[in-house]
């Protein structure tokens, strides 16, 4: 493998580790948002069916908590949306890259091929030559005897 090759397959290493960490930070704010979903609505059954609704201490405590927790889903909302945007972004530079790997080691493996086959015609050709010289120094020999 080539310094490039080498290169390059660090960059996707690193590509595909950026990736994954969005990935996991998705399902994390998905969590949170089901958290927040299950608290807003313990705080709606409580007004809605305990005796405590009739007090208007207790309203104004219950809908200051669902005024809380709807901001606090607008923002995992707005996080959710940064994160998927960055997540799709690195998953299309995580696929050039891959393509970018494989035309480098593509070339490798053609010039690999061409040195190959340069040293086989090499050695081919030199022998060829040396035999042909051997027989002409055969044939001069044989002329002048």
């Amino acid at each position: 493998m080539s310094k490039n090759s080498k290169e390059i397959g660090r960059i996707l290493k690193l590509q595909r580790q950026i990736h994954q960490l969005s990935a996991w930070m998705l399902v994390n704010l998905d969590r949170q948002d089901e958290q927040l979903a299950e608290k807003q609505d313990r705080v709606l059954r409580a007004l809605s069916e305990g005796d405590l609704a009739m007090h208007d201490r207790f309203i104004r405590n219950a809908s200051q908590r669902l005024k809380t927790i709807a901001e606090e889903q607008a923002q995992l909302s707005a996080a959710r949306e940064k994160v998927e945007t960055e997540m799709v972004r690195q998953g299309r530079m995580l696929k050039v890259t891959e393509r970018r790997l494989e035309t480098v080691a593509k070339l490798e493996r053609q010039a690999d091929e061409h040195l190959s086959l340069a040293e086989i015609l090499e050695r081919h050709v030199g022998g060829a030559t040396q035999a042909s010289h051997k027989l002409d120094d055969l044939v001069s020999k044989a002329m002048k005897a």
